[in-house]
C-alpha cells in the first residue's frame, strides 16, 4: 500500500456503519505499542466516507451561496438575504444540539439532512421580511411593521414547522434503511432528525434574531446604539454590495 509493506483487516459490518465504529477501532488500536517504524491507518472505505463528508460540505456551502443570490436578486438588496441567512446558522447549531439529546451518531445522510434544511430553514425569514417589506410600503414605520408582521406570520410559521417535523417523525423514530434492510446500508433517520432538529431549534432563534438583525441593518433611526464601529464597517459594506 503506496509502496509500502502492510496487513490489511477486512470485515463485513451487519447492524453498525463506519461512523459508529470508527471510535471503537481507534480506542482499541491506541491501547496497541507498535515497534518503531509500525503504525497504522484507516481503510479505504473509512478514506471514501471522509472524502464524502468534504464533498458534502462543499456542496454546503455552494447551496448556501446560491440561496444568498437567488434572495439578493428576488428582493434587489443584499441587506435582507443577510438578516434571513443567519437562521441556517443557528438551524446547524440544532442539529448537533439534537443530536447530542437523542444520541445520535453524525454520518452522511445527516448531511444530507443539513443540505435539505438549509433550503427549508429560509422559508420561515422570507414570509416574514417579505411581510415587513409590504407593510412599509403601505406607510408603516419600521418597528411597527416588525411587530405586525411578527403577529400576522407567527400561526402559518409554527404551522409549517409542524407540519413538517410531524410528518419526518416516523421515519426519525423507525431504522428504515436506504434500499431496504440490506447489509451495510444506511439509515434513513440520521437525515429525518437533522432537519427536525434543525428547522425546530431555528424556527424559534430566526423569529427573534431575523426581525431583530433587519432592524439594525435597514434602520432609519440613527441611534447612539447603532454607531459603533463594527455597525458602520458592515453597514458600508452591505450597502456598497446592495
Amino acid at each position: 500500500v503506496d509502496r509500502r509493506t502492510a496487513a490489511v483487516i477486512s470485515a463485513s459490518l451487519d447492524d453498525v456503519s463506519l461512523d459508529e465504529i470508527k471510535p471503537e477501532i481507534e480506542q482499541l488500536m491506541d491501547n496497541f505499542n507498535f515497534p518503531p517504524g509500525y503504525s497504522w491507518k484507516f481503510g479505504r472505505g473509512f478514506e471514501r466516507s471522509d472524502e464524502t463528508q468534504q464533498i458534502m460540505a462543499q456542496n454546503i456551502l455552494l447551496g448556501i451561496a446560491l440561496i444568498f443570490i437567488v434572495m439578493a436578486a428576488l428582493f434587489e438588496s443584499t441587506l435582507y438575504p443577510l438578516s434571513i441567512i443567519t437562521s441556517i446558522a443557528f438551524s446547524i447549531v440544532g442539529v448537533f444540539w439534537f443530536f447530542m439529546l437523542t444520541g445520535t451518531t453524525f454520518s452522511f445522510m445527516a448531511s444530507i439532512g443539513i443540505m435539505i434544511l438549509i433550503g427549508v430553514v429560509v422559508n420561515n425569514g422570507i414570509v416574514l421580511v417579505d411581510h415587513i417589506n409590504n407593510l412599509r410600503r403601505e406607510g408603516m414605520p419600521r418597528d411597527a411593521a416588525i411587530l405586525q408582521a411578527g403577529r400576522d406570520r407567527l400561526r402559518p410559521i409554527l404551522m409549517t414547522v409542524a407540519t413538517t417535523i410531524l410528518g419526518l417523525l416516523p421515519l426519525a423514530i423507525s431504522t428504515t434503511k436506504v434500499g431496504g434492510d440490506d447489509v451495510g446500508s444506511p439509515p434513513y433517520f440520521p437525515m429525518a432528525r437533522a432537519i427536525i432538529g434543525g428547522l425546530g431549534f431555528s424556527t424559534l432563534t430566526s423569529l427573534i434574531l431575523v426581525p431583530y438583525l433587519y432592524a439594525v441593518l435597514r434602520s432609519e433611526e440613527h441611534t447612539s446604539e447603532l454607531q459603533s464601529p463594527m455597525y458602520r464597517v458592515c453597514r458600508l459594506l452591505l450597502e456598497k454590495g446592495g
